[in-house]
């Protein structure tokens, strides 16, 4: 027997055992938002060991929980276009300590709090999409202790179907889901947060 003629065997075998064609699947169709988008959304925060705040966005500084008062100077890296999305608050600095001087991520390393302007919130896991606009904001939002996460409350989407589908690929080289504090299980499967990057997360709603 030639190797054509093996080959021709096997490919005819492949033949016999293919199944029946079937039409290819329906493309996803979006999925309407739930009921109270907002409860669904805290929700999920609070399993990913995160917290939502609802605030006008005037008057979302006070109603943060902060690690330590703003008027203290702690380290803070406040990340761009939180000012223009938040609304400008007096008591908020642009950044302080570190987050202010540092010009390389490894000077990052005593931050403290870091604040992100996100573009959109998922509702159905309680993930923002955020694009840092420099080395140094993807670096502080690792390294800081606390982060805070400011979204509009109309940039909700309900899954991560509709989210994929609004994250622009063609403008930034990197983005990511943020969704609550870091977390491990890897040591005798204990779910551990914090253990590597920010210990909090709060998100922020900003009503118009």
């Amino acid at each position: 027997m030639t190797g054509g003629d093996s080959r021709d065997r096997i490919l005819e075998a492949l033949e016999r055992g293919r199944g029946p064609a079937r039409d290819r699947p329906a493309l996803h169709r979006p999925l309407p938002m739930v009921g109270d988008p907002v409860e669904t959304l805290r929700s999920r925060l609070v399993q990913n060991g995160g917290r939502l705040v609802r605030a006008a966005a005037g008057e979302w500084v006070r109603e943060v929980e902060w690690s330590a008062p703003l008027e203290s100077g702690p380290p803070l890296y406040v990340g761009a276009g939180v000012t223009a999305l938040g609304g400008r608050d007096p008591r908020m600095p642009e950044s302080s300590g570190v987050g202010q001087t540092a010009t390389t991520p490894h000077a990052l390393a005593p931050l403290e709090i870091c604040v992100l302007a996100g573009d959109f919130a998922v509702v159905e896991n309680g993930a923002v999409w955020h694009v840092p606009a420099s080395p140094i904001e993807r670096a502080a939002t690792l390294l800081a202790q606390h982060l805070i996460v400011l979204v509009e409350s109309q940039a909700l989407v309900p899954t991560l179907h509709e989210a994929y589908s609004r994250i622009e690929r063609t403008g930034a080289s990197f983005g990511w889901l943020l969704s609550g504090p870091s977390k491990t299980a890897d040591i005798e499967q204990a779910l551990v947060l914090g253990a590597h990057g920010p210990r909090t997360m709060q998100l922020v709603l900003l009503d118009p």
